[in-house]
């Protein structure tokens, strides 16, 4: 399958494409690059932000369940807690607890596929 078929930039996106002579793939892979929550969460306020902020804002979209929107609380929580109380660098310590929570996830998706199973 080609990159055409996966994705439809909008006319307007085109147009701006066009406009300042940019290549949609590679504005594209500079937003896809830029994502990077731990980097957000480490300093929020980075100028480098903005993709990281759509991210969130897909998330914010399809928190339809509380306990998911508890689960990210908590683990929010624990990000702030911990950026807190410890020293050293703060985007390794966001990645750390990112990784625990990805990990927690793939867990609870692996035991909703064996609990459908059965």
């Amino acid at each position: 399958m080609s990159k055409e078929q996966q994705l439809t930039f909008s006319p307007d996106f085109k147009q701006a494409c066009e406009i300042f002579e940019l290549d949609p793939w590679h504005v594209i892979q500079q937003f896809v690059d830029g994502v990077s929550l731990p980097a957000y969460f480490a300093f929020p306020l980075r100028p480098d932000r903005w993709p990281n902020m759509v991210m969130l804002e897909c998330v914010l979209a399809r928190m339809e369940d509380n306990g998911l929107l508890e689960r990210c609380n908590e683990f929010l929580r624990q990000i702030t807690d911990t950026l807190l109380a410890e020293d050293g660098d703060k985007e390794t310590i966001c990645r750390r607890i990112m990784d625990e929570w990805h990990k927690a996830v793939l867990e609870d998706r692996i035991k909703e596929v064996m609990q459908k199973s059965d």
